[in-house]
């Protein structure tokens, strides 16, 4: 008797406390773990991507593509003709916070990045090409290719989301030894790539 009043009460116990431990895990209402991404335009082009949890940790990454002319010299502004152009490729791995802010959020991380590119130097000499209509010359310049690892920031903020997307503007900067960047950008968001990895209950 003493054996089965001991196991009624240790099954009644467990059924009243496995609600309230995994309450305690997962509160009523926090939002779930994440994924997203988008595209942002500015200094360049950028595809990036996120993963953020209900703990407001933000996991970043992002790939962009810039390039730029010559400050002076034959060909400057015609972004058309590529040998005139500077070109650098990032690769960014961050972490940092997410702070929601009624259905905003406001978030800043670091991390680290690969960069490789070129970088124009002086002009050297000239072609010219006869079309039908018209002669295109294309200039060229000296230039140095390189590669380092820097140090990427960013903070930003991204609008209430609509119909999954969510406008942004982020502040960027890219600390290296070979051609640091600092920009801003226009982000697009796609929030909850895949759907949620956890749902609350």
């Amino acid at each position: 008797m003493l054996m089965y009043a001991s196991r009624t009460i240790f099954k009644a116990l467990t059924a009243c406390l496995l609600p309230s431990l995994t309450l305690a895990q997962t509160p009523a209402g926090a939002p779930a773990n994440t994924w997203g991404g988008g595209l942002g335009f500015g200094n360049g082009l950028e595809l990036h991507g996120d993963y953020q949890t209900a703990g407001h940790l933000l996991l970043l990454g992002r790939a962009r593509y810039k390039w730029w002319g010559p400050s002076s010299g034959p060909g400057v502004g015609q972004v058309d003709h590529l040998n005139t152009s500077s070109r650098q490729t990032e690769i960014a791995a961050l972490a940092g916070y997410g702070l929601p802010v009624g259905r905003s959020l406001l978030y800043g991380a670091a991390g680290v990045a690969y960069v490789a590119g070129r970088q124009l130097g002086e002009y050297r000499y000239s072609t010219l090409s006869n079309g039908l209509a018209s002669s295109d010359a294309t200039y060229y310049y000296a230039y140095r290719s390189y590669q380092a690892l820097g140090l990427p920031v960013e903070i930003g903020f991204r609008a209430p989301p609509l119909r999954g997307l969510r406008l942004g503007l982020a502040g960027q900067a890219h600390f290296n030894p070979e051609h640091s960047v600092y920009c801003v950008l226009l982000t697009l968001w796609a929030d909850r790539l895949g759907g949620p990895l956890h749902r609350a209950r």
